[in-house]
């Protein structure tokens, strides 16, 4: 029978490459990735800070927030924890790869990993290892609450805030590169501020319920139920019942008063690292320890450090509190109705200008596919056909990779229950949404497979002029 084969080579062809082989990024490539994150980047705070912090570094800035993005995305966009697991676990993998300096070809990473050859040629290569501790620190922890769970307390939250925005920025000020106790103190205060309010942003969007998900075969069900992320103490000593703010939305009784609580939390680190700040510039002590010193990678030599020297080096870093106080300043006027805000928060004149690319009708699919255990020759195949599919209707192939064996969920099928493991491989692919559903057609009848999911990550978002390069084949920690 014949096989379509990929750009005259077929898919194994243009796998075979030795595990020690370097990945080569070409201007080409770190120009679309570049292009790619700031059309991610929607956020108009996002796209100001990034203006004034230093020129070497606005690069990394732009990857870790799009990294950051693509992470709170991902509860939106899976259906169940195990397809969350093996997503995350492919973001893991991508950056080990990127820090090792083979990035794949994702557009995040090789952004990165720009960044990170900049960082090496100002500075060398040892301030590298604080970046990758302050990176996983912020997978691992938005892995841990993929599922929206509320947290369980105040202090819970300002943890859950050390640990993803407060991590960001220790990353940003690590790519400048400085290590410093006193900013890192700032960072900290500021970051836990901004993932207070983060969390205050997404009431009314994680408890509304959420709209049909459009699909070329008509509206489907909703990937993810509503949620509320308030701490729990909070929410139980203002009376808050989160059935009835999913109901009631503003309305809902006490809910003011504990978005009052947990914005008074926030409110107070800004107090604190502008009072920091003050004391800093005058020559006197922070007023207070740093809770964290020699936690992770916070270990200093302050000796003969220049404190005002520093904290203009990363003020560019610490301007994140700005939009953070505004965001509270503006919930006081509206009596700590976060509901109200959402109502009036898109202004025209804060709107950023989506960059042009060349795409029409064009998106971003990553699938995930199980195929019965059994011959890895299978597999292959399988992605071969549908990576034939994509390129010779001219899609593009961004990146295949394969982490072998594992055990099944729980079956949802009578297909399903043959089988307790399998093989999976993911694809990350651009294409029309009729070559998609053609795709999803051609595995529906493929009888190897065991289920496949797929997500649509990006709409009109990707330069298909610039090849990302050749999808490379992992088996077993070698390359076929």
């Amino acid at each position: 029978m014949h096989r379509p084969r990929l750009l005259g080579q077929g898919l194994k062809g243009l796998a075979r490459a030795h595990s020690s082989r370097r990945t080569y990024i070409t201007d080409a490539d770190v120009e679309s990735a570049r292009r790619y994150c700031l059309t991610q980047l929607h956020d108009y705070d996002a796209h100001l800070i990034r203006r004034f912090v230093p020129h070497p570094v606005q690069d990394a800035y732009a990857a870790l927030r799009t990294l950051n993005l693509e992470l709170v995305r991902l509860p939106e966009l899976v259906s169940n924890p195990t397809i969350g697991a093996l997503r995350m676990k492919f973001w893991q993998d991508s950056l080990d790869k990127t820090f090792e300096g083979r990035p794949p070809r994702e557009p995040i990473c090789i952004l990165l990993h720009k960044a990170l050859q900049d960082l090496e040629t100002r500075a060398g290569s040892s301030t590298k290892k604080s970046i990758k501790f302050w990176v996983s620190r912020l997978v691992k922890t938005r892995e841990k609450h993929m599922t929206n769970r509320p947290h369980a307390s105040l202090t819970s939250l300002e943890e859950y805030a050390e640990n993803t925005y407060s991590t960001l920025m220790y990353a940003t000020l690590a790519s400048l590169p400085l290590r410093s106790m006193n900013v890192d103190h700032l960072a900290s205060h500021i970051g836990k501020a901004c993932g207070i309010v983060a969390v205050l942003r997404g009431i009314p969007v994680l408890a509304a319920p959420p709209p049909p998900v459009q699909t070329p075969h008509g509206p489907e069900a909703p990937v993810r139920e509503p949620a509320l992320l308030l701490p729990l103490d909070a929410m139980a000593e203002a009376g808050v019942k989160e059935e009835d703010v999913f109901r009631q939305g503003p309305n809902a009784p006490g809910l003011q008063d504990a978005v009052f609580k947990i914005a008074t939390r926030a409110n107070d680190h800004l107090i604190t690292a502008r009072e920091m700040l003050k004391r800093l510039k005058a020559g006197e002590d922070p007023g207070h320890e740093f809770e964290h010193q020699g936690e992770g990678e916070h270990f200093y030599d302050d000796e003969g450090s220049n404190t005002l020297k520093e904290i203009h080096h990363g003020f560019g870093v610490l301007l994140e509190a700005v939009p953070a106080q505004q965001y509270l300043d503006r919930l006081e006027q509206a009596d700590f109705d976060p509901f109200a805000l959402a109502r009036h928060h898109s202004l025209p004149s804060r709107r950023i200008p989506i960059l042009p690319v060349d795409v029409v009708a064009k998106m971003l699919y990553e699938l995930i596919a199980i195929v019965r255990p059994g011959n890895l020759g299978e597999v292959k195949e399988i992605a071969q056909t549908v990576g034939s599919l994509v390129l010779k209707n001219g899609g593009v192939v961004r990146g295949l990779a394969n982490w072998g064996v594992f055990s099944l969920p729980k079956p949802i099928s009578v297909h399903q229950m043959k089988h307790t493991h399998g093989h999976y491989f993911v694809m990350r692919y651009d294409s029309s949404t009729k070559v998609h559903t053609d795709i999803r057609n051609t595995l529906r009848l493929e009888p190897r497979m065991i289920r496949s999911a797929h997500v649509k990550l990006g709409d009109g978002k990707l330069d298909t002029l610039a090849r990302f390069g050749p999808p490379k084949w992992k088996t077993q920690g070698r390359e076929a």
